[in-house]
């Protein structure tokens, strides 16, 4: 009788130790669900967008990133995969400015579950417009000068430069490609990189306030390696002499003029696509320029067509420079990464007596002593 009861007991504690066990195990899984289930949707278009906002949100978010390492972002096409993505997406952001196609930004306004969850981060960082870095124009290079000597973009404007743009046929000439306003590169300024950074820790913020606080310290974090960055890119410019004047293949390299001082003469392909097309007239002006203008170095960007840079370089002499990647980040490359190996490149190339040669072959210097134009 007394093995009975024991039995009896022991068989309820077994059944109780059960049944506590197992609510445990339901817990556990049950808050592991909901521990995924506060992680949010982003998605973005680009490489360097996507590493912009890794380093926002980190580990508390989902990242998507649409385009892949190393793909020209002015030709790609989303896939029904990457749409699903998208409809799926709880904050999106692009990079605008028409720096995606038009077809693509229009299948993503189409796809999402709605347009306020879109995020244009190229008009968040105050933008340059095209033209307050463009220098192609034939005949306006005394105007560029003074530009120079002034440092004023309105100089432009009171001159009449645009004007005469637009008298010679240069914006008509091009008017088939699909060049905004505004241009997008604005990762080559780490300043306006830190712009965008706060603007991905804002949005997040207000999507989800649970993890501001993490935003905030991730944010902070990235502004300081930013502002060092820049520092350094700057004392890197520095170093070599002012003034001096290059060509590239396409419109990119404008905020480092802007910000830094690097004079972009003029681009082979005048349209901001990697596709543009380059017309015999295009190809004889951007060698007449760089003879004109004793231009010593080209960097062709590995994103566009080398395919003139032969011709260029034997009927100039000029210095083509390859290996500028300027679109995007190659696979397992971070941005500080990114912009140092393309700053290093150029200042690497850069030619070390370009102003004493070209002084010398103008005669500009001493033809303003003579006549005392400085006075």
């Amino acid at each position: 009788m007394l093995n009975k009861k024991i039995t009896s007991i022991l068989f309820i504690f077994v059944l109780m130790f059960t049944v506590v066990c197992s609510s445990a195990d339901e817990v556990s899984e049950n808050s592991s669900i909901d521990t995924t289930e506060k992680k949010y949707n982003i998605v973005v278009t680009t490489p360097m967008l996507g590493e912009f906002v890794k380093q926002v949100g980190q580990d508390n978010i989902n990242l998507e990133v649409l385009m892949p390492p190393s793909v020209d972002p002015h030709t790609f096409k989303l896939t029904p995969q990457d749409v699903q993505k998208v409809s799926d997406a709880d904050l999106l952001f692009y990079v605008g400015m028409k720096y995606e196609s038009a077809s693509f930004t229009k299948l993503l306004k189409n796809s999402v579950q709605s347009e306020d969850i879109l995020v244009e981060i190229g008009m968040k960082v105050n933008p340059i417009e095209f033209s307050e870095n463009e220098h192609s124009d034939h005949d306006g290079h005394d105007d560029h000068d003074e530009h120079d000597k002034d440092g004023d973009h309105d100089e432009h404007d009171k001159d009449g430069d645009h004007d005469e743009h637009d008298k010679d046929g240069d914006h008509d000439e091009h008017a088939g490609h699909d060049h905004g306003i505004y241009d997008p590169h604005f990762w080559f300024d780490p300043n306006r990189v830190g712009l965008a950074v706060s603007e991905i820790s804002k949005q997040l913020s207000d999507l989800d306030p649970q993890n501001s606080n993490e935003y905030q310290l991730s944010e902070k974090n990235y502004l300081s390696e930013l502002n060092k960055l820049h520092e350094e890119i700057d004392a890197s410019f520095k170093s070599v002499m002012a003034g001096t004047k290059i060509v590239t293949t396409h419109e990119s390299l404008g905020y480092l003029q802007s910000t830094y001082g690097l004079e972009i003469f003029t681009t082979v392909i005048p349209s901001l696509t990697t596709e543009g097309s380059l017309t015999p007239k295009d190809l004889s002006g951007v060698i007449e320029i760089i003879k004109d203008n004793n231009i010593k170095v080209m960097f062709v960007e590995s994103e566009t067509s080398d395919r003139f840079s032969d011709v260029i370089s034997n009927e100039t002499e000029v210095n083509v420079v390859t290996g500028l990647w300027v679109e995007t980040l190659q696979a397992d490359e971070s941005y500080v990464d990114f912009l140092r190996k393309n700053v290093n490149l150029i200042v690497d190339n850069l030619p070390e007596e370009h102003d004493h040669d070209e002084h010398d072959k103008d005669g500009d210097h001493d033809e303003h002593d003579k006549d005392g134009d400085h006075d």
